[in-house]
């Protein structure tokens, strides 16, 4: 039995919550229809026995359709949180981007062998989600500890 001191208890949720997440995001990635997945909760997986590795280089996504701000949205949302997840798990700004950076091509290039469109500009978008979140988790950081600095030096000038 893990005691109330013991944090390993929270260790191991954290990393199923972290797990779960990347899971989630591997379905969302490799179903054959995102939108069938959201409206119809039909989860459909197409193989592709011979990819094209090249199309990964490739973007041909029309910029015109209106889907197109949803799907990079959704990249960048998705990867802003995990990000908040794994700096929480693993606080090292290092860590976050190389886990990140890691999902962000896996999935990618998973896409490849599921009848998906996997490219490298949307491992563009994902990093941009996760550069993002620590963007503004150092910014907070930062504003944190000056206001806290300048509360204790105020507290401290009243107590002496």
């Amino acid at each position: 039995m893990i005691g109330k001191n013991d944090d390993r208890e929270g260790f191991i949720l954290r990393l199923l919550v972290v797990f779960l997440y990347l899971g989630l995001l591997f379905l969302m990635t490799c179903t054959a229809s995102v939108t069938h997945l959201i409206h119809n909760l039909e989860i459909k997986f197409i193989m592709t026995e011979d990819p094209d590795f090249l199309s990964f280089f490739e973007y041909r996504f029309n910029y015109t359709e209106r889907y197109y701000l949803v799907q990079k949205t959704g990249h960048f949302v998705s990867f802003f949180l995990l990000a908040a997840m794994l700096m929480v798990f693993f606080t090292s700004l290092r860590c976050v981007m190389t886990v990140s950076l890691t999902a962000a091509l896996f999935t990618e290039f998973a896409q490849l062998f599921f009848s998906r469109t996997g490219c490298l500009v949307d491992v563009i978008y994902d990093l941009m989600g996760a550069g993002a979140f620590l963007i503004l988790h150092f910014i907070w950081s930062v504003l944190d500890s000056n206001f806290s600095g300048r509360i204790f030096k105020t507290i401290n000038r009243y107590v002496r």
